[in-house]
């Protein structure tokens, strides 16, 4: 055993040499430099005629991690191991086992033969991590398959099947299993065939003008970024037709070093690493989790049946129950519409499908959820009645407009099997989960859920008491109310912030929460915020008027068949509102706005911090990528504050706080405070006392 790679004569006159760096098989620097020691020893090993590169475990490599990538070029990178396998004197096979991504795959394409399990994937995601290939793969690639395929690989980061990938070149050999010594007798057959070494920068690229052509094609094709990586990986491909292989080499480190440097790859690394938590977290559920037959849902509006028909197509099985016979039939006729349009294997989803009348109905489910509709004491009864009726191990949980977990235990009076789920629907395509916890949750029943929002392919935030995602959006409008009194307008607010990087405005998501409810947030903020800030006024008399949002057609925008638009009205709102407040209007800049918002943002994301709503900055900015669909490369405004500086935080707060009409809600945070004095970032923040997950 050379540290984390042994080394073993499989056969005469052949080294095997076997990955063995836990799970994952990283190529940590560790790893690396085992590898490369290993490598040395068996290439000068007399009478060696070929040297099998295998792994243990699961997959053959998943590359670098997200936190390797800053050492990835320091003791021996990975470069110098594909250049040692460039000049190896006998043929290298690489056994491919599971996934070979990112270096793995980089690795795998350095040797000269590669022989496949069914099933194996090779691919290189780090793209999608603002990251160009780290070990000449834009050099080798090309000369391994058609250019066109080539490309693909790099841009998209999707993973070939073994299969596809033999079809492509990539693959000499796809096998069933290894249990045999598929690859050891595949390496027999080079020597017996007097098979030499194939190292690709010896292989032809295909001709000048196709190559540059269909660099050229994908060259267009690119959208306005700041992550350069598929820019510079088009560059570094088009650098093969006319530099030396080795500058070719070099041209790509330095991309690659260039791209590791940026503020978007430490925003993208950033996401990762918080979704990994995530991910380790969903399958910690899975081992933990009470067992589920069957989901009882009581609603029968457009929410619950969106609700039932995705659990459905997750392959639960769901029964809906509502008070009366005339509910349950609307309930039932609008999760058949949903299925219908949804095409698929309807008839399975319809066979794990039931309705019935009344709270007994869920009497056998073991989650049951209260998705109803009207004011809160109506549920509350509902609720009551609904854990009266559960089994006595059922997970008990309500949806809709976020409320308390605590009042929902009361109601309930089963506190450890109680949270609240909400499932925000700010922009199109949510995918974030929040599962919000009571004092007395107990683990076992947060398990549950959450494994059941894993089977909704839903990124879970686990929280203690209150929405983080809609404590985050009222910072940012009541950073933005605060420009409109000073003559900023909602278009303007929302087109700086989609401009930052969200799908969708504050306002504009505002509009799609719906105003009444965003006022009950507001109004119920944290005590030592101030509720009657002047802000709330405005909201207030919208929601009188009965501009509630987007349901009702109208709210700081007007909505119809074609969309959100400005409204002429809100502009006459705002004036006289200023009027009243002796305010005179003046013009934003988009970057000012930008500032500010993030800037409220951040305050709104360290007092959720600082109370021990969420252990971790990097959970809040997971729930703005996942619920608010901010652009991953931006990171979220907890890493944005971080990137800009904590000075720059407190200094950009204690400026809204002096700005006219300006309010004590943006003296900076205890937080914020505590953190510039030890020199640390949100990011560093110590998870507060009782802080889930922490």
């Amino acid at each position: 055993m050379t540290g984390r790679v042994s080394q073993e004569e499989a056969a005469p006159g052949i080294v095997r040499l076997t990955l063995g760096n836990g799970p994952a098989n990283a190529l940590d620097a560790g790893t690396r430099a085992a590898l490369d020691a290993a490598l040395a020893d068996a290439l000068a090993a007399p009478g060696v005629r070929a040297v099998l590169i295998a792994a243990e475990g699961p997959v053959f490599s998943l590359g670098l991690m997200p936190p390797d990538h800053e050492a990835a070029l320091e003791g021996v990178p990975l470069s110098a191991i594909c250049a040692r396998l460039d000049g190896a004197a006998v043929p290298v096979v690489a056994l491919l086992n599971g996934m070979a991504l990112g270096a793995g795959c980089e690795l795998a394409l350095a040797c000269h033969y590669r022989v496949a399990l069914r099933g194996a994937r090779l691919g290189l995601p780090d793209i999608a991590m603002g990251l160009p290939p780290v070990a000449g793969t834009t050099q080798r690639l090309p000369r391994l398959t058609d250019i066109e395929t080539a490309l693909e690989m790099l841009l998209s980061g999707q993973p070939v099947e073994a299969s596809r990938a033999q079809a492509l070149g990539l693959v000499d050999a796809v096998v069933e299993d290894d249990t045999g010594g598929a690859g050891l007798r595949f390496a027999e057959a080079l020597i017996a065939e007097a098979a030499g070494p194939r190292p690709a920068p010896a292989r032809p690229l295909p001709d000048f003008a196709t190559l540059h052509a269909a660099v050229a094609a994908r060259r267009a094709e690119l959208t306005d970024s700041p992550v350069e990586a598929p820019a510079r990986v088009l560059d570094c491909v088009d650098a093969a037709a006319m530099l030396p292989v080795d500058t070719a080499f070099a041209f790509e480190g330095a991309a690659y070093e260039d791209c590791r440097d940026s503020a978007a790859f430490r925003a993208l690394r950033h996401v990762a690493l918080a979704e990994a938590r995530a991910a380790r977290q969903a399958r910690a559920w899975e081992g933990a989790a009470r067992p589920v037959q069957s989901v009882g849902l009581w609603g029968w509006g457009p929410g619950a049946a969106a609700l039932a028909a995705t659990l459905l197509t997750a392959g639960a099985a769901v029964r809906m129950a509502a008070p009366d016979e005339a509910s349950l039939s609307r309930g039932v006729a609008r999760v058949e519409a949903l299925l219908a349009a949804a095409g698929g294997d309807g008839a399975a989803r319809r066979a794990r499908f039931a309705g019935a009348a009344g709270v007994a109905a869920l009497a056998r489910c073991e989650i049951v959820i209260e998705a109803g509709q009207g004011p809160w004491p109506a549920r509350a009864r509902a609720f009551a009645a609904l854990a009266s009726a559960a089994p006595g191990r059922a997970v008990l949980a309500a949806t809709g407009a976020p409320g308390s977990p605590a009042a929902l235990a009361a109601a309930g009076r089963r506190p450890a099997d109680t949270l609240w789920l909400s499932l925000p629907d700010l922009v199109p395509g949510a995918r974030l989960a929040e599962l919000l916890c009571g004092r007395d949750t107990a683990p076992d029943a947060l398990a549950t859920l959450g494994q059941l929002m894993g089977r909704m392919l839903r990124v879970s935030l686990v929280a203690a008491g209150e929405s983080p995602l809609l404590g985050l959006l009222v910072g940012a409008l009541e950073a933005g109310d605060a420009m409109l009194q000073e003559g900023a307008t909602p278009q303007a607010v929302d087109a700086a912030l989609r401009d930052w990087g969200f799908r969708l405005g504050p306002y504009e998501m505002a509009d799609r929460l719906g105003l009444d409810t965003l006022l009950a947030l507001r109004a119920g903020l944290p005590a030592g915020d101030d509720p009657r800030a002047r802000p709330i006024l405005v909201l207030g008399q919208l929601v009188a008027e009965t501009r509630r949002g987007r349901a009702e057609g109208r709210g700081y925008y007007r909505h119809d068949a074609g969309g959100a638009r400005p409204d002429p009205e809100i502009d006459a709102l705002l004036d006289s509102a200023r009027e009243v407040l002796g305010l005179s209007p003046r013009r934003f800049s988009a970057e000012e706005i930008r500032d500010r918002v993030l800037a409220g943002m951040a305050q709104a994301g360290a007092g959720l911090l600082r109370r021990g709503v969420v252990a971790r900055a990097a959970d809040l900015d997971l729930a703005m990528v996942h619920g608010a669909g901010l652009a991953r490369w931006r990171g979220g405004p907890m890493r944005a504050a971080d990137e800009r500086g904590l000075l720059w935080l407190r200094r950009t707060l204690r400026g809204m706080a002096e700005a006219p009409g300006g309010s004590e809600i943006w003296m900076p945070d205890p937080l914020i405070g505590e953190l510039i004095k030890e020199g640390r970032g949100l990011a560093e923040a110590e998870p507060a006392r009782g802080a889930p997950l922490s």
